[in-house]
């Protein structure tokens, strides 16, 4: 496990940070972790969260995941920023990994040996992600036709957002229902990945939302394509299609608002293990 050193306090502890403003928490979750060690992960299964007031009244709700790096684990070393010139402003002065046995050792809260054994009991997962399309023009206000009917300018704002929350959970595949909405909705994550997004017809809201059996099996061969070769994926659908969506991964029905997040974790026998939402905040 990837464990900081806090010279402020001094003591070892997990990584952790505040959001920045319209970020999501997964989002801010990795983005902490780099700020504080240098490595970039990939967010796995959500772990307990809790909630707590601070010595001025505040409530506080912190959130966790477990995680695995993206790049090569190094052995201990100086944080990213070393702090030559004010070493007392560090929030972080050494990162560490730890094995099991170590970190018992050398963390000092018994929270983060808690969200240790917590961690160590997770099945291995991929995520499979669910996501309705960012705000689009209202169907009064377009004169085109509805495949054609472009996001709104809060809807692109949304779809930037996805970026990080995407990323966070090292997204390798996208698909999406050919009309424009949802093909913009990934476009953004698209072009800053590098990815190409794959569209499939029964998504779309003519064809699917009167097929269940068409539109669950799509959704099976993405639910078996991310769990054979453990590769992330981001599906964006319509309202009317998302109750068929959710269905084929034994999900009841919820209503989601514009650019709204599923986040599925699939176990490798292809169970669900956990569900997250989240949301864009534009």
């Amino acid at each position: 496990m990837l464990a900081v050193h806090r010279p402020r306090y001094d003591d070892w502890s997990l990584p952790k940070g505040k959001l920045e403003p319209g970020e999501t928490s997964p989002a801010a979750a990795v983005r902490e972790v780099t700020e504080e060690t240098g490595l970039r992960v990939r967010l796995q299964a959500p772990l307990d969260s809790f909630s707590y007031r601070t010595p001025k009244g505040a409530g506080k709700t912190v959130s966790w995941w477990g995680g695995s790096a993206v790049d090569e684990p190094q052995p201990q070393r100086a944080a990213p920023d070393d702090g030559e010139d004010h070493p007392e402003l560090l929030e972080v002065d050494e990162v560490a990994w730890l094995s099991v046995e170590e970190a018992d050792r050398r963390l000092d809260y018994d929270l983060d040996k808690t969200l240790l054994g917590q961690a160590l009991e997770q099945p291995i997962t991929t995520p499979l992600i669910i996501v309705r399309h960012a705000k689009a023009i209202n169907r009064k206000d377009w004169h085109g036709t509805d495949p054609d009917r472009p996001l709104r300018p809060r809807g692109r704002v949304q779809a930037r957002q996805l970026i990080g929350l995407l990323g966070a959970y090292g997204v390798q595949e996208l698909y999406s229902s050919p009309w424009l909405r949802c093909t913009a909705t990934l476009q953004p994550y698209a072009l800053d990945s590098r990815l190409n997004s794959q569209t499939l017809a029964i998504l779309n809201e003519d064809e699917g939302s009167d097929d269940p059996d068409g539109v669950a099996e799509a959704m099976d061969q993405l639910r078996e394509r991310a769990v054979t070769d453990h590769v992330p994926i981001a599906v964006c659908g319509h309202r009317p299609v998302l109750p068929h969506m959710l269905n084929a991964l034994d999900l009841p029905e919820r209503a989601l608002g514009t650019a709204e997040c599923v986040v599925v974790h699939l176990t490798d026998t292809a169970d669900v293990h956990a569900v997250e939402f989240h949301r864009p905040l534009a």
